[in-house]
Protein backbone atom coordinates (compact mmCIF):
# COMPACT_ATOMS: atom_id res chain seq x y z
CA UNK A 1 0.00 0.00 0.00
CA UNK A 2 1.15 3.45 -0.67
CA UNK A 3 1.37 6.17 1.96
CA UNK A 4 -1.32 8.40 2.74
CA UNK A 5 0.83 11.61 1.40
CA UNK A 6 1.07 10.19 -2.27
CA UNK A 7 -2.30 9.04 -2.85
CA UNK A 8 -3.35 12.07 -2.04
CA UNK A 9 -0.23 13.84 -4.38
CA UNK A 10 -2.12 11.63 -7.60
CA UNK A 11 -5.33 13.08 -7.01
CA UNK A 12 -3.95 16.67 -7.10
CA UNK A 13 -1.86 16.42 -9.80
CA UNK A 14 -4.77 15.99 -12.60
CA UNK A 15 -6.72 19.09 -10.74
CA UNK A 16 -3.79 21.22 -11.04
CA UNK A 17 -3.00 20.33 -14.79
CA UNK A 18 -6.83 21.00 -15.52
CA UNK A 19 -6.81 24.38 -13.77
CA UNK A 20 -3.69 25.95 -15.22
CA UNK A 21 -5.17 24.99 -18.89
CA UNK A 22 -8.46 26.54 -17.79
CA UNK A 23 -6.72 29.70 -16.64
CA UNK A 24 -4.40 29.84 -19.89
CA UNK A 25 -7.81 29.33 -22.27
CA UNK A 26 -9.37 32.01 -20.17
CA UNK A 27 -5.81 34.63 -20.67
CA UNK A 28 -5.87 33.52 -24.18
CA UNK A 29 -10.11 34.42 -24.72
CA UNK A 30 -8.89 37.66 -23.53
CA UNK A 31 -5.47 38.40 -24.84
CA UNK A 32 -7.36 37.36 -28.76
CA UNK A 33 -9.78 40.44 -29.06
CA UNK A 34 -7.28 42.85 -27.24
CA UNK A 35 -4.92 42.05 -29.95
CA UNK A 36 -7.32 42.85 -32.30
CA UNK A 37 -8.17 45.90 -30.57
CA UNK A 38 -4.56 46.84 -30.96
CA UNK A 39 -3.98 45.96 -34.69
CA UNK A 40 -7.24 47.91 -35.77
CA UNK A 41 -6.21 51.21 -33.46
CA UNK A 42 -2.80 50.76 -35.16
CA UNK A 43 -3.29 50.78 -38.86
CA UNK A 44 -2.08 53.41 -40.89
CA UNK A 45 -5.98 54.17 -42.06
CA UNK A 46 -7.22 54.76 -38.61
CA UNK A 47 -7.53 58.05 -36.22
CA UNK A 48 -6.39 59.46 -39.41
CA UNK A 49 -4.69 63.09 -39.17
CA UNK A 50 -7.87 65.33 -40.26
CA UNK A 51 -6.67 68.72 -39.20
CA UNK A 52 -3.09 70.43 -38.13
CA UNK A 53 -3.49 73.91 -36.42
CA UNK A 54 -0.86 76.32 -35.57
CA UNK A 55 -0.54 78.79 -32.67
CA UNK A 56 2.30 81.90 -32.31
CA UNK A 57 2.25 85.29 -32.65
CA UNK A 58 3.15 85.36 -36.88
CA UNK A 59 5.17 88.08 -36.97
CA UNK A 60 7.92 86.98 -39.49
CA UNK A 61 6.44 83.32 -40.12
CA UNK A 62 4.06 82.59 -42.09
CA UNK A 63 1.38 79.92 -42.02
CA UNK A 64 1.95 78.83 -44.90
CA UNK A 65 5.48 78.60 -44.67
CA UNK A 66 5.34 76.11 -41.17
CA UNK A 67 2.35 73.97 -43.13
CA UNK A 68 4.81 72.82 -45.95
CA UNK A 69 7.58 72.21 -43.63
CA UNK A 70 5.43 69.89 -41.42
CA UNK A 71 3.50 68.53 -43.97
CA UNK A 72 5.53 65.42 -45.25
CA UNK A 73 5.23 64.19 -40.58
CA UNK A 74 1.58 64.62 -39.97
CA UNK A 75 -0.02 62.12 -42.03
CA UNK A 76 -1.64 58.73 -41.03
CA UNK A 77 -2.53 57.52 -37.85
CA UNK A 78 -2.37 60.60 -34.70
CA UNK A 79 -1.32 57.24 -32.59
CA UNK A 80 2.00 56.44 -34.49
CA UNK A 81 2.94 60.42 -35.35
CA UNK A 82 6.63 61.16 -34.52
CA UNK A 83 6.49 64.48 -32.30
CA UNK A 84 9.54 64.79 -32.32
CA UNK A 85 10.27 64.54 -36.40
CA UNK A 86 7.08 67.87 -36.43
CA UNK A 87 9.12 69.50 -33.68
CA UNK A 88 12.39 69.78 -35.82
CA UNK A 89 10.82 70.31 -38.93
CA UNK A 90 8.56 73.67 -37.92
CA UNK A 91 11.77 74.71 -36.08
CA UNK A 92 13.50 74.40 -39.49
CA UNK A 93 11.65 77.15 -40.55
CA UNK A 94 13.25 80.79 -40.72
CA UNK A 95 12.26 82.85 -37.65
CA UNK A 96 10.83 80.17 -35.66
CA UNK A 97 12.26 79.50 -32.41
CA UNK A 98 11.17 76.96 -30.23
CA UNK A 99 7.89 74.79 -30.96
CA UNK A 100 5.53 72.71 -28.78
CA UNK A 101 3.32 69.72 -30.67
CA UNK A 102 0.64 67.71 -28.99
CA UNK A 103 -2.39 65.47 -30.24
CA UNK A 104 -5.72 67.21 -30.56
CA UNK A 105 -8.13 64.38 -30.64
CA UNK A 106 -10.05 63.26 -32.30
CA UNK A 107 -7.98 63.74 -34.81
CA UNK A 108 -5.83 66.97 -34.86
CA UNK A 109 -2.82 68.02 -34.54
CA UNK A 110 -1.70 71.47 -32.40
CA UNK A 111 1.35 73.39 -33.04
CA UNK A 112 2.74 75.68 -31.29
CA UNK A 113 5.75 78.21 -31.64
CA UNK A 114 7.86 80.97 -30.69
CA UNK A 115 9.75 83.53 -32.84
CA UNK A 116 13.28 84.58 -32.71
CA UNK A 117 14.44 87.46 -30.83
CA UNK A 118 17.58 88.40 -32.47
CA UNK A 119 20.11 90.42 -30.54
CA UNK A 120 22.84 91.02 -33.20
CA UNK A 121 23.83 90.57 -36.62
CA UNK A 122 27.19 87.78 -36.76
CA UNK A 123 28.91 88.03 -39.99
CA UNK A 124 27.43 88.87 -43.02
CA UNK A 125 25.23 86.12 -43.55
CA UNK A 126 23.95 84.93 -40.06
CA UNK A 127 22.40 86.47 -36.05
CA UNK A 128 22.74 85.62 -32.45
CA UNK A 129 19.78 85.58 -30.74
CA UNK A 130 18.62 86.99 -27.19
CA UNK A 131 19.98 83.21 -25.92
CA UNK A 132 23.37 83.60 -27.43
CA UNK A 133 22.46 80.77 -29.83
CA UNK A 134 23.11 81.40 -33.92
CA UNK A 135 20.67 81.92 -35.93
CA UNK A 136 20.27 80.92 -39.88
CA UNK A 137 17.45 83.24 -41.59
CA UNK A 138 18.20 81.15 -44.63
CA UNK A 139 18.40 84.19 -46.57
CA UNK A 140 15.17 86.46 -45.18
CA UNK A 141 15.89 89.72 -44.30
CA UNK A 142 17.06 90.36 -40.94
CA UNK A 143 16.81 94.00 -38.69
CA UNK A 144 18.53 96.84 -39.98
CA UNK A 145 19.15 98.43 -36.54
CA UNK A 146 20.78 95.93 -34.85
CA UNK A 147 24.86 95.97 -33.68
CA UNK A 148 27.26 94.01 -36.12
CA UNK A 149 29.40 91.32 -34.24
CA UNK A 150 32.46 88.93 -35.92
CA UNK A 151 35.13 87.26 -35.16
CA UNK A 152 37.01 83.88 -35.69
CA UNK A 153 34.66 80.66 -36.38
CA UNK A 154 33.06 79.47 -33.04
CA UNK A 155 33.88 82.67 -30.92
CA UNK A 156 29.78 83.70 -31.23
CA UNK A 157 29.27 83.24 -27.37
CA UNK A 158 32.39 84.88 -26.34
CA UNK A 159 32.31 87.70 -28.73
CA UNK A 160 28.36 88.24 -27.36
CA UNK A 161 28.72 87.82 -24.07
CA UNK A 162 31.92 90.74 -24.29
CA UNK A 163 29.04 92.78 -26.12
CA UNK A 164 26.85 92.52 -23.54
CA UNK A 165 29.29 94.02 -21.04
CA UNK A 166 30.63 96.65 -22.90
CA UNK A 167 27.60 97.60 -24.19
CA UNK A 168 26.58 98.08 -20.61
CA UNK A 169 29.26 100.47 -19.75
CA UNK A 170 28.66 102.94 -23.57
CA UNK A 171 25.22 102.85 -24.05
CA UNK A 172 24.10 104.85 -20.86
CA UNK A 173 26.56 107.72 -21.82
CA UNK A 174 25.60 107.63 -25.18
CA UNK A 175 28.03 105.57 -27.05
CA UNK A 176 26.09 102.14 -27.73
CA UNK A 177 28.39 99.94 -29.70
CA UNK A 178 27.11 99.46 -33.54
CA UNK A 179 30.15 96.41 -34.40
CA UNK A 180 32.37 94.89 -31.67
CA UNK A 181 34.92 93.07 -34.08
CA UNK A 182 37.48 89.87 -32.03
CA UNK A 183 40.54 90.16 -35.05
CA UNK A 184 41.85 86.88 -35.56
CA UNK A 185 44.87 87.37 -33.81
CA UNK A 186 42.36 87.78 -30.73
CA UNK A 187 42.48 91.80 -30.29
CA UNK A 188 39.34 93.88 -29.68
CA UNK A 189 37.84 96.57 -31.82
CA UNK A 190 34.56 98.47 -31.74
CA UNK A 191 32.68 101.25 -33.44
CA UNK A 192 30.18 102.99 -31.45
CA UNK A 193 27.86 106.08 -31.81
CA UNK A 194 29.29 108.80 -34.61
CA UNK A 195 31.39 106.54 -35.98
CA UNK A 196 33.65 106.69 -33.06
CA UNK A 197 36.20 103.59 -33.26
CA UNK A 198 37.48 102.08 -30.13
CA UNK A 199 40.94 99.99 -30.27
CA UNK A 200 40.92 98.03 -27.02
CA UNK A 201 43.24 95.95 -27.41
CA UNK A 202 43.42 92.14 -25.61
CA UNK A 203 42.95 92.82 -22.26
CA UNK A 204 41.25 94.29 -19.17
CA UNK A 205 38.57 96.04 -21.44
CA UNK A 206 36.08 96.71 -18.93
CA UNK A 207 39.13 98.74 -17.10
CA UNK A 208 40.62 100.33 -20.64
CA UNK A 209 36.64 101.58 -21.04
CA UNK A 210 36.06 102.69 -17.73
CA UNK A 211 39.09 104.52 -17.55
CA UNK A 212 37.77 106.18 -21.32
CA UNK A 213 34.35 107.17 -19.60
CA UNK A 214 35.86 109.12 -16.77
CA UNK A 215 37.45 111.42 -19.14
CA UNK A 216 35.02 111.18 -22.04
CA UNK A 217 32.24 112.43 -19.63
CA UNK A 218 33.64 115.19 -17.94
CA UNK A 219 35.46 116.67 -20.62
CA UNK A 220 35.32 115.49 -23.80
CA UNK A 221 31.41 114.77 -24.44
CA UNK A 222 30.69 118.17 -26.08
CA UNK A 223 33.38 117.00 -28.43
CA UNK A 224 32.43 113.35 -29.77
CA UNK A 225 30.89 114.32 -33.25
CA UNK A 226 34.80 115.33 -33.62
CA UNK A 227 36.52 112.67 -32.58
CA UNK A 228 37.68 110.14 -35.19
CA UNK A 229 39.48 106.91 -33.16
CA UNK A 230 40.48 106.45 -29.79
CA UNK A 231 43.42 103.90 -28.86
CA UNK A 232 42.75 102.46 -25.32
CA UNK A 233 46.00 100.04 -25.59
CA UNK A 234 47.95 102.81 -23.26
CA UNK A 235 48.95 101.45 -19.75
CA UNK A 236 48.11 104.44 -18.38
CA UNK A 237 45.57 106.29 -20.28
CA UNK A 238 44.42 106.47 -23.93
CA UNK A 239 45.33 108.55 -27.14
CA UNK A 240 42.40 110.42 -29.29
CA UNK A 241 42.22 110.65 -33.39
CA UNK A 242 40.49 113.67 -33.99
CA UNK A 243 38.58 114.60 -37.45
CA UNK A 244 39.66 116.67 -40.09
CA UNK A 245 43.21 116.57 -38.62
CA UNK A 246 44.79 114.01 -40.71
CA UNK A 247 47.50 111.75 -38.70
CA UNK A 248 47.09 114.32 -35.54
CA UNK A 249 46.75 111.98 -32.22
CA UNK A 250 46.45 113.74 -29.16
CA UNK A 251 47.08 112.08 -25.91
CA UNK A 252 43.91 112.69 -23.54
CA UNK A 253 43.77 111.12 -20.17
CA UNK A 254 47.04 110.49 -19.31
CA UNK A 255 47.65 109.13 -15.84
CA UNK A 256 50.76 109.94 -14.07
Amino acid sequence: MFPAENRATSFEEPLLSQRNVLVGLMILAVSIPVLFGINYVLRPDTLPVRSVSFEGPFKHVRKEALARAVAPVVSGNLLLLNLDAIKARAESVPWVYQVSVRRQWPGGVHIRFTEQTLAAQWGDALWINTAGDLVNLQGRRGPLDLPKLSGPDGTQTQVFGQYQRLNALLAPVGLPIVSLTLTARHTWRTVVDHNLLLVLGRHALKAKVTRFLTVYTQALVNQRKWMRRVDLRYSNGFAVQWRDHAGAEIASGAEG
